[in-house]
C-alpha cells in the first residue's frame, strides 16, 4: 500500500467508494488510520457516504465491523470527577464561548445548567452574555431519586472542549432552582444526558444533545466511556477519579480482548435484559424476571451497582456467607445499607476474601457473556476526609436496594470500557486497559461467549398497562347506557358528559403520575 498523506488518503477512500467488494478493506484502512488525528469531522462524511451505499447497510457488517479511529491526545483523559459524584466534561457553550463542566449522564436526555449562582459552585452560564442565545420559553422539571431542578429551555452554540473544532446548536435548559441537585466541591454546574428523547422532559419533542450532534455534524450514531475511577493526586487529599469519553465512535487503545454486545432492549433509557446474577460463580437461582424488575439499565449518572430488593437481599447474605470462610468480619450490619464504612491498613485491603459478583447478559438469541465484576468495583473508595486515619483505606459497599429497577451504575462501568452503540441498538462491553487499585487482586473481566437456551426477551419485565384497560371499560359502559338510552333524555345526556370529563381527568392525572423517574445516586 502506498504512502499517503491525511488529505490523499482520505481522497483515496472517498473514490473508492463505489467498490464494494473492497469495502472491507477501506473500512480496516479508513477508519483506523493514525494520522487522521482524531479529525472526527472528515471521517464523518466519509461515514456518511458509506451509510448511503447497500453494502454498508447491512447489519451483520456493521455489527462486526463496528467504526474505530484512534483518537488525538485531546480526547483521552477527558472525564474527571470524585467518587460517589459522578463524571464530568468540560464544555463551552455561547458566543464568545463559557467554559462549564457538565455531569456524563446516560440515565437522562436533558441537558441542563445553571443560570444563576448557587452555594455549591463557583460559577454558572451568563445567558444574557452569549449573542447566540435563544429563548425558547419552555418550562423543565426535572425530578431524581435524589433532588431536582427546574430552568427554563433555550438553545446555543455547543462545543465539546475535547473536539475543539466541532461546534453545532443544541437545546439547554437553565437551572433557575435546585433543590440537592448540585454538590458541593464536585466541579460540575450541569448535567449532560445521554438517552433518548422518550425520557426528555417536558417531553420527547425535546431534542436531545447527542441527536442534534450527529444530525448536525454526521458523525457516527455511537459514543463510548472509558470511566477508570479513581486515581491518585499527589496535589490533594481527595481521592479523583478520570477517564475518556469518544463521540462518535470508539477506540482500540482504550480496551483489550473482544467486545461483546448485548441488544438494546428500549430505547428510552439504555434499557438491556440481565439474564443471571452470581456470587463467587454460584448462580443467585432466581427468576430472571426478578433481575429485570422494574428495567435494568446502564447508566453513568448513577453511582452503585442497584438491585431489586429481593435480589440485592440475597446478594448480601451470599456475600456474607462466603466471608465465613474467611477470617474477615464485618461487625456492622449497616455497612451492607451503605451507612457505614470499612477501613482497613493503607494498602492491606483484602480484596480477594470478597467473591466476584457476575452479571449475565444476552449475545444473541442462544448466547450470552458475563460480566465479572472484581471485589475492586464493589468496594468503592471514600474520600480521605471520611476515613477514620490517615493510615488507613476506607470503603462503602457500592451495591444498593432499589425500588426502580435495576441500574448497571458507575462502579460497574468502571472495569470495562462500554460503547453506546445507538446506530446498531446495542450496548458493548469489553475489559478496560484502566490501571486498578491492587495489581495482584482479582481484576474485572468478560467471560464469553455461553451457550443459552431460551428466549432472552421472557427475563424482561413487562409492565401491566392498567390505563388502557380502564379507559377501555369505562368506554363499553358508556357504549351500553348508549344503548339503552330509547329517549335523549337531558338528564342521561349530562350524566354521560360528566362521566367523559371525569375520566379525561382521571387519564391526566394518571397520565402525570406515571412519567418516568430518572434514577441517579448523586
Amino acid at each position: 500500500m502506498p504512502n499517503f498523506g491525511k488529505g490523499n488518503k482520505m481522497k483515496f477512500c472517498t473514490n473508492l467508494i463505489d467498490t464494494p467488494l473492497h469495502l472491507l478493506i477501506l473500512l480496516n484502512f479508513c477508519f483506523t488510520v493514525r494520522d487522521v488525528s482524531g479529525d472526527v469531522f472528515k471521517l464523518s462524511l466519509l461515514h456518511k457516504a458509506l451509510k448511503d451505499k447497500s453494502v454498508a447497510s447491512d447489519y451483520r457488517l456493521r455489527r462486526e465491523v463496528p467504526l474505530t479511529f484512534n483518537a488525538s491526545v485531546e480526547h483521552h483523559d477527558n472525564l474527571n470527577g470524585k467518587p460517589g459524584q459522578g463524571y464530568y466534561i468540560e464544555v463551552m457553550i455561547g458566543t464568545p464561548p463559557q467554559k462549564l463542566n457538565v455531569l456524563v449522564d446516560t440515565g437522562s436526555s436533558n441537558f441542563a445548567v445553571a443560570a444563576r449562582s448557587y452555594p455549591e459552585i463557583s460559577t454558572f452560564f451568563h445567558r444574557e452574555r452569549s449573542s447566540s442565545y435563544k429563548e425558547i420559553g419552555t418550562s423543565v422539571y426535572v425530578p431524581y431519586t435524589q433532588g431536582k431542578w427546574e430552568g427554563t429551555l433555550g438553545s446555543d452554540i455547543i462545543t465539546v472542549s475535547s473536539l475543539p473544532n466541532i461546534s453545532f446548536t443544541a437545546n439547554v435548559a437553565g437551572i433557575t432552582t435546585a433543590e440537592n441537585f448540585f454538590i458541593n466541591g464536585s466541579n460540575w454546574q450541569g448535567i449532560l444526558g445521554f438517552g433518548y428523547a422518550e425520557i426528555a422532559r417536558p417531553d420527547s419533542s425535546i431534542t436531545p444533545f447527542f441527536d442534534s450532534f450527529v444530525h448536525q455534524t454526521g458523525i457516527p450514531n455511537m459514543f463510548s466511556m472509558q470511566l477508570c475511577g479513581p486515581v491518585s493526586n499527589s496535589n490533594s487529599s481527595d481521592i479523583q477519579m478520570g477517564g475518556t469519553m469518544i463521540l462518535g465512535g470508539l477506540d482500540s487503545s482504550l480496551h483489550i480482548g473482544p467486545i461483546f454486545y448485548t441488544p438494546i432492549y428500549k430505547t428510552w433509557y439504555y434499557e438491556v435484559i440481565l439474564l443471571d446474577v452470581q456470587v463467587g460463580g454460584v448462580s443467585l437461582n432466581m427468576d430472571c424476571k426478578e433481575y429485570n424488575f422494574g428495567k435494568t439499565i446502564v447508566d453513568s449518572g448513577t453511582t452503585n451497582l442497584r438491585l431489586p430488593v429481593k435480589v440485592f437481599s440475597n446478594i448480601v447474605t451470599r456475600v456474607q456467607q462466603s466471608l465465613l470462610h474467611t477470617n474477615l468480619t464485618t461487625p456492622f450490619t449497616s455497612f451492607w445499607t451503605g451507612d457505614e464504612i470499612l477501613c482497613w491498613g493503607r494498602n492491606k485491603v483484602p480484596y480477594n476474601n470478597f467473591p466476584v459478583i457476575t452479571l449475565a447478559l444476552p449475545a444473541t438469541t442462544d448466547s450470552m457473556f458475563s460480566l465479572n465484576l472484581s471485589p475492586q468495583q464493589y468496594l468503592r473508595p471514600v474520600n480521605d476526609d471520611n476515613d477514620t486515619s490517615k493510615e488507613e483505606d476506607c470503603f462503602k459497599f457500592a451495591i444498593t436496594s432499589s425500588e426502580s429497577g435495576t441500574v448497571i451504575g458507575a462502579i460497574v462501568m468502571e472495569g470495562y470500557y462500554v460503547i453506546f452503540d445507538r446506530q446498531n441498538l446495542q450496548v458493548g462491553f469489553a475489559e478496560s486497559v484502566c490501571s486498578v487499585r491492587d495489581d495482584k487482586a482479582r481484576k474485572s473481566n468478560v467471560q464469553g461467549l455461553q451457550k443459552y437456551t431460551g428466549n432472552y426477551k421472557d427475563c424482561a419485565y413487562v409492565k401491566v398497562e392498567t390505563r388502557d384497560n380502564t379507559l377501555n371499560i369505562v368506554a363499553y359502559v358508556m357504549a351500553g347506557i348508549c344503548g339503552l338510552c330509547v329517549l335523549p333524555l337531558f338528564v342521561i345526556f349530562a350524566q354521560w358528559q360528566l362521566r367523559k370529563c371525569f375520566c379525561r381527568r382521571k387519564k391526566l392525572e394518571r397520565s402525570n403520575s406515571d412519567l418516568t423517574d430518572l434514577v441517579s445516586d448523586r
